[in-house]
């Protein structure tokens, strides 16, 4: 049975702007019951309603202006029958210090899911199902005194689904710990 085809794309306003404004990340197994059912309800692509593991939350991190950024990108093998999505997000630590050192090894040892605030206004949740892990981590002092002295992290996942919006409600929420 051939998928439904229900909806078109019309050119809309010039109104979009890049670049990620905060992230916030939680690990992916707090979006989880103890049976291994999603905590996340979502319809038509819509985070609509969240609950956390008792004391879990999202921990927000500052990024600096235009130096982070998502990705999200669908791949498919007509032999196969197969689709996927690949979702990355990559985000800069200003600092070599040893909190920083530390937060990074954690991020490196956790499997994570990311909202992001975007430029626009927009929340995005990546890693939903599966959850994001660190692929490069590359940290470095910088050659000229205006050079990053910090970290350059990049995250990624393979989901069945693409990212999820996420409603104002449910972002207004996601530093609140779970009950």
């Amino acid at each position: 049975m051939p998928c439904v085809l229900n909806a078109g794309y019309t050119i809309d306003c010039r109104d979009s702007v890049g670049g990620v404004e905060i992230i916030y990340v939680i690990e992916n197994s707090a979006l989880y019951d103890a049976s291994g059912n999603s905590r996340v309800v979502d319809a038509s692509g819509t985070v609509t309603g969240m609950t956390k593991a008792t004391g879990k939350r999202f921990y927000k991190i500052e990024v600096p202006r235009a130096t982070a950024n998502t990705g999200n990108s669908g791949t498919g093998s007509q032999e196969n029958g197969t689709f996927f999505f690949t979702h990355q997000v990559v985000l800069p630590l200003n600092k070599r210090d040893a909190n920083t050192r530390n937060l990074v090894t954690t991020l490196a040892k956790n499997r994570l899911t990311f909202v992001t605030k975007e430029m626009d206004g927009t929340f995005r949740m990546f890693g939903k199902e599966f959850g994001l892990l660190l692929d490069t981590s590359e940290g470095g002092s910088g050659t000229a005194a205006g050079d990053r002295n910090g970290y350059l992290l990049t995250f990624t996942s393979v989901e069945r689904e693409d990212f999820l919006v996420v409603s104002g409600a449910v972002a207004a929420a996601l530093e609140t710990p779970g009950t």
